[in-house]
């Protein structure tokens, strides 16, 4: 396909792109709950192996609170980017295509992470995922950021900058806790507790206002 329809470049409408992504990071988001199963003891039984049986799916529930955030990080992330899309080309589509293509997967290495926490070979994908999703999101801007002609209002230098920084936070986290987990595996999840830090010190010192112009 070359992208055009008799001779002029094809665009899709922004907001059937936008209900797509509504609707797989929705999916994602509520399949991470599926990734925690759990033994059901008899009733007369429940009272002495339930707080076992819950004690241990603890990491489960921390890896799936991780990876919603995650989620709902990036889901943000794209609506205020498309705060600046008017139209979409096929470019800008097969990126977001292959941005959800890595998000769809979160709930499955999500489960892995989860099962087997204290695993090398189970935590490294999670982190090789999130890495993918992180590369994906931040091409995502900067493709927008390189296409005016696609954009109203046209993002300007300092937000441009601003938010290039910013989508490069979870890829570098994502990209310490793949070497983290070689040797801890679930201590490198913890490592996700630093990408809030680091977006507040991107936003700490108020960008000055551009001067009017006379």
């Amino acid at each position: 396909m070359d992208g055009t329809v008799e001779g002029t470049e094809y665009h899709i409408a922004k907001n059937r792109l936008e209900t797509l992504v509504d609707g797989i990071f929705a999916i994602a988001m509520t399949l991470l709950v599926l990734t925690i199963n759990i033994a059901k003891p008899a009733a007369e039984d429940a009272p002495r192996v339930l707080p076992v049986i819950l004690a241990g799916v603890l990491p489960q529930i921390f890896t799936l609170v991780l990876a919603f955030f995650i989620l709902a990080f990036f889901w943000h992330g794209h609506h205020r980017q498309f705060h600046f899309v008017r139209t979409v080309d096929p470019v800008l589509l097969w990126i977001t295509i292959f941005m959800l293509i890595t998000i769809v997967l979160v709930p499955f290495t999500t489960d892995i992470a989860g099962d087997y926490s204290g695993i090398e070979a189970a935590v490294l994908p999670f982190h090789l995922n999130i890495l993918l999703v992180g590369l994906v999101y931040s091409l995502h801007w900067k493709y927008i950021c390189a296409s005016p002609q696609l954009c109203s209002p046209v993002p300007d230098q300092r937000v441009a900058k601003v938010w290039s920084r910013e989508t490069t936070v979870i890829p570098v986290v994502a990209l310490i806790g793949a070497v983290l987990s070689l040797l801890t595996p679930m201590g490198s999840l913890l490592v996700y507790l630093i990408a809030p830090v680091a977006w507040y010190l991107l936003h700490r010192n108020p960008q000055p206002k551009p001067v009017p112009q006379a």
